[in-house]
């Protein structure tokens, strides 16, 4: 700020300047005047004395007594550049700063209000409301956290889906979509361009679907804007049959994946038993036997006869011995039957494979052919148990699978629009107002910091 000093008699005069900031001191204390009033008055009288000659001795003439000088007012102006600049802009026109008002957010928030007023292509909108629940809910009565997350989870998966390109894709197919948003009857700035692209038209159906999810009651809401009512009933309906068809999708591979390795265990044990099976015909068709194990008990016993009944000839003939003469018919019949009878014994451990070693026990070859017949049966028997336990665990996991299948429960379906959901005139022009009015706020402010730091 400049100060300037002005002294003013009476204070009749006005400061030249009146955009300034002005301070009066209009009185003064009397002290003040008395003693500045007297050397006024003493300086005068000396030069109200004429130039006498010396020779002639004049008395001095008496003065009528000086009056006091009067009061006066004293003016201290103090003048601000930035006011003074200001009052002289105002004085020369319009200033800058309501021409960028004007520019920047009046004349635009008309232009707007009047687009919306009488431009603007009525827009119609569709919706429907749904929630995405386990097909039994029971299962997660003990963990209510897991059903919320996978409520959650699947809810935002459908709500991705609804504005994917795969979605646009689908819907160009079935409704065709870029046909409904180009029609000439809609106004250009909200009209698609016919020759858009496919990434233009996925970004521009993301403009025309809503989507919202209410995390305290898991529902949620799918609206689709369109020019028209039946547009908007038809898009909306075929968007329905997609994310239904998305939940059952994923519902059935969840599924498939769950069930996967009890197939894998099914399958595996289904084969061992196969092979064991297999290697048990192949056993039996080399030893030429049903049952090795009963085939050896049956020759165990046969045998055990045979030499029964040759220790009985063998005792008749050592007693008839005694007595008898060695050519009688009983002793030579007697001889007959041992020999028939230790033939029977050589040919029965013949076939039973290595003779006997006088114990009754059986040869070698016999026990390896039940060991091996029996260590077959066992691995039959493994397999079969081990089957059995997949084949349960199987169906234990296919019950479990179907439980937690997904389904879209859809309770409010889509209607047909009555009344146009937009445009809000006043309420889009005041929101178009308040951002034009932010951005002239933050485009002002950053222009005088420039200029300040300049």
């Amino acid at each position: 700020m400049e100060p300037s000093q002005k002294v003013q008699p009476g204070g009749s005069e006005r400061p030249q300047d009146e955009s300034g900031l002005v301070l009066r001191l209009d009185r003064l204390r009397p002290e003040k005047r008395i003693m500045t009033a007297k050397p006024q008055a003493a300086k005068a009288a000396p030069a109200a004395i004429p130039n006498l000659p010396q020779h002639e001795p004049v008395e001095p003439e008496k003065k009528p007594k000086a009056p006091l000088p009067r009061e006066t007012k004293k003016t201290v102006v103090y003048r601000s550049k930035r006011l003074h600049g200001l009052s002289q802009r105002v004085r020369n026109g319009i200033s800058g700063t309501v021409m960028s008002l004007l520019a920047i957010v009046l004349l635009p928030t008309v232009a707007a209000g009047l687009y919306f007023a009488f431009v603007a292509t009525p827009q119609y909108v569709s919706e429907f409301r749904f929630s995405v629940r386990p097909s039994d809910a029971t299962q997660f009565q003990a963990s209510v956290a897991l059903e919320s997350a996978l409520i959650i989870s699947n809810s935002y998966i459908v709500a991705e889906y609804s504005a994917s390109r795969e979605t646009v894709d689908a819907l160009e197919k079935t409704v065709g979509l870029r046909e409904i948003y180009s029609n000439e009857g809609i106004d250009y700035l909200s009209r698609l361009d016919p020759d858009a692209s496919v990434e233009q038209l996925v970004s521009y159906w993301k403009n025309r679907i809503t989507t919202h999810f209410d995390m305290a009651t898991g529902i949620s809401t799918i609206a689709v804007s369109a020019f028209t009512p039946e547009d908007a009933l038809k898009i909306t309906q075929e968007l329905q049959l997609l994310c239904e068809k998305l939940v059952n999708d994923l519902s059935e591979k969840a599924r498939k994946t769950q069930m996967a390795f009890a197939q894998s265990e099914l399958d595996l044990a289904e084969q061992r038993l196969k092979d064991a099976r297999d290697r048990d015909v192949a056993l039996r068709a080399g030893q030429q036997s049903v049952d090795a194990t009963k085939e050896a008990e049956g020759k165990l016993q046969l045998a055990a006869r045979l030499r029964s009944n040759l220790s009985d000839l063998q005792s008749e003939f050592v007693t008839l011995s005694s007595y008898l003469d060695a050519s009688s018919p009983k002793i030579a019949y007697l001889k007959k039957q041992i020999a028939a009878a230790e033939q029977q014994v050589a040919n029965l451990q013949a076939q039973v494979g290595g003779g006997d070693d006088g114990s009754g026990t059986m040869s070698a070859n016999d026990a390896t052919r039940i060991s091996q017949f029996e260590a077959s049966k066992t691995d039959i028997d493994i397999a079969t148990k081990l089957y059995q336990s997949s084949l349960q665990n199987y169906e234990t996991a296919r019950m479990k699978a179907n439980s937690n299948q997904l389904y879209l429960a859809t309770f409010i379906h889509p209607n047909i629009a009555q009344l146009a959901a937009y445009p809000r005139i006043f309420v889009d022009t005041f929101v178009f107002f308040l951002c034009t009015l932010g951005a002239w706020i933050v485009l002002t402010l950053i222009y005088y910091s420039v200029r300040d730091h300049a």
